[in-house]
């Protein structure tokens, strides 16, 4: 059976709900259905510390106190709505709602308990990757926290909270440290007012200066910051729009369509988007002009220039370059000297992965490098290390073993080479049999891959480069099940539980899209 004429509908509205979203970025106005996911977690965080701010701020706060209200599940609330109910964000959610409507007496019952938030949030950020090496529970305190050694452990965004948490677990006002600490926080505030663009640690930063009794427009600029992030539900998202994450994949996955002359409109004006929001050497942060460079972003926003009329980026190639770690691999997080955008990234690049190496790769190979260049010899020699013995490759930020795998066959795919380069040209071949062999012998019962839209739609799209080999029904039972995931506006239901952020899962709706768009193109293309 053929599902060619559903996947032609359902192609066509994942399409328009992604220009949609798409084009509200371009003009700075994405709404709550085209954005992240909003989270219990980050929501009660924010509004605890617009609580804690108090004058000016009670509106917002009254909004995301009546939010988790109406989000409250049976036992609690989880990591995402409708998630099953997590200790700490529980725990946070109560006091907010408890504490939403006590005034002043509430606004000190709430600092008072500064240790517990504490431990909760530093509970919730030890979750953030597994196997992640950070800083062990005697260094988070203060004064050792501020000892550079014990902040390299931790990605540039991770540090203020961190500090910050330090400063609320404080009993005794006169310990060494408290007042480096608040120096530090003060220097590492973006210029937006906000703590690393980021929700979750511009409100612990706010809660920590609050609890210290600093009273300045620092903190009111951190409050209004968490204000324009505040969707119209009353909901804040656990992590902050991943803009240049969604308009490059978008440039990349439209530039393999026949588009259409809307879609063709904003395909340019998107290319000269990421050009204006690089910083200053060269990198991305996920939303221009104020987040810390991340490798992953600058990959994919190097693909999209590429894709633009060939735009190219020397500036942006050169840093990815100079940024490859000594073993082949491309990690997430560089540190970097200045503020964004106006900053120079330097070493240590943060968590190798195989998932960054893998945009790396991709971004570099579309510049024009192929295997006789060392650092794409390099970065696949580090590749090919990390598939295990099943043909998995693991992924760093995407739990299961879809992810990785599915996006390492699909670069694989590309590469071609002479007979000099035999050796490499066997190993690659090799690894790419065993890969798409593990896809194959892992699809579920159901037709899906993993447990969500994005991963099943990342092996269709790999295995369709393979479709001689493999067999036809695994297609069709694939495309079914992606179908049956779409939702009448365009969106597809949510993959929470594949991603990290800080401890709390969220949704990307615009990415999740664009997978499904690429797979379902394809599919659609076979039965051409």
């Amino acid at each position: 059976m053929t599902y060619r004429g559903e996947a032609l509908e359902a192609l066509r509205k994942a399409r328009w709900f992604v220009l949609e979203g798409c084009e509200q970025i371009l003009n700075d106005q994405l709404d709550e259905k085209h954005a992240v996911s909003p989270s219990p977690g980050a929501t009660a965080l924010a509004t605890l510390a617009l609580l804690a701010l108090g004058r000016g701020f009670e509106i917002p706060q009254q909004r995301g106190a009546r939010w988790l209200w109406l989000n409250r599940q049976a036992r609690g609330w989880g990591k995402v709505p409708e998630d099953a109910p997590d200790e700490e964000i529980t725990r946070l959610a109560h006091t907010v709602v408890q504490s939403s409507q006590g005034g002043w007496v509430a606004k000190v019952r709430l600092l008072s308990q500064a240790r517990q938030f504490s431990t909760m949030i530093l509970s919730l950020g030890q979750r953030v990757v597994p196997g992640l090496e950070g800083p062990t529970p005697e260094e988070i305190r203060l004064p050792r926290v501020l000892d550079q050694t014990v902040l390299a452990k931790l990605p540039p965004y991770g540090r203020p909270v961190v500090v910050a948490a330090a400063l609320l677990a404080v009993e005794d006002m006169r310990r060494d440290g408290i007042h480096q600490a608040v120096e530090y926080l003060f220097e590492t505030q973006m210029p937006d007012g906000s703590w690393s663009e980021d929700i979750v640690a511009t409100s612990i930063g706010i809660l920590a200066l609050a609890r210290m009794r600093v009273a300045n427009n620092r903190l009111e600029r951190a409050g209004h910051w968490l204000v324009r992030k505040q969707y119209a539900s009353g909901a804040w998202a656990a992590f902050d729009q991943l803009h240049t994450w969604a308009v490059g994949w978008a440039v990349n996955i439209l530039a393999e369509l026949d588009r259409t002359t809307a879609e063709n409109d904003w395909f340019h004006r998107a290319g000269c988007w990421l050009r204006a929001g690089q910083n200053l050497d060269g990198s991305y942060g996920t939303t221009p002009p104020f987040t810390h460079p991340d490798l992953d972003d600058t990959a994919v926003a190097l693909m999209g220039l590429h894709q633009v009329a060939g735009m190219d980026n020397p500036n942006t190639v050169r840093l990815l370059k100079r940024l490859q770690n000594d073993d082949g691999s491309w990690g997430t997080f560089p540190s970097f000297d200045g503020v964004p955008p106006n900053i120079e990234s330097t070493f240590p690049v943060y968590i190798p992965s195989v998932d960054v190496t893998v945009h790396v790769l991709e971004a570099l190979w579309r510049q024009g490098f192929r295997t006789q260049h060392a650092e794409i010899r390099k970065g696949l020699t580090w590749l090919l290390t990390q598939q295990q013995p099943s043909g998995e490759f693991p992924a760093v930020w995407f739990e299961g073993p879809i992810y990785g795998t599915a996006q390492t066959v699909e670069l694989l795919s590309k590469w071609r080479f002479s007979w000099e380069q035999w050796l490499s040209a066997r190993q690659i071949l090799m690894a790419r049999k065993r890969a798409y062999e593990f896809l194959g012998q892992t699809q579920n019962c159901d037709g899906s891959w993993g447990s969500s839209v994005v991963e099943t739609a990342l092996a269709l799209s790999a295995l369709g480069r393979y479709e001689r080999r493999v067999p036809r029904e695994a297609f069709e039972h694939g495309i079914k099940r992606l179908i049956a995931w779409q939702r009448p506006d365009g969106s597809f239901q949510p993959a929470y539980g594949g991603i990290y952020a800080k401890g709390w899962n969220y949704e990307e709706p615009l990415t999740t899209a664009l997978t499904a768009i690429r797979a379902l193109e394809r599919y659609c293309r076979l039965e051409d």
